[in-house]
């Protein structure tokens, strides 16, 4: 499979996913993003690993520093992620909700 239809088949699987979230109460969709975020710390060694054999596949692809740079997976930008997920699981849940109107 190709790139592009890799990138076509994780848009679908993406979008089926979101109907069925969607149906989900709050409090599960919470306790998914609490989940996520401790399988992400939980993980955290294993996934620097692999960050690690991706960034050396990008410097050998050509990628520059910077970009180099942005894609590494540091304690920091873990942490980031994992007070993000933290972040979302408080806030209200839009769905069913209006958000604005138009007339």
């Amino acid at each position: 499979m190709d790139v592009k239809e890799q990138v076509l088949k994780i848009g679908r699987d993406a979008k089926a996913a979101s109907r069925k979230l969607a149906k989900l109460s709050t409090r599960k969709k919470n306790a998914i993003l609490e989940a996520m975020a401790e399988e992400l710390d939980a993980q955290r060694g294993l996934i620097q690993q692999e960050n690690a054999k991706d960034l050396e596949a990008g410097k050998a692809a050509g990628l520059s520093a910077a970009l180099l740079d942005r894609l590494e997976l540091t304690d920091p930008r873990i942490d980031g992620m994992i007070k993000g997920l933290r972040d979302v699981a408080v806030l209200s849940d839009p769905v069913g909700s209006e958000i604005s109107t138009w007339n």
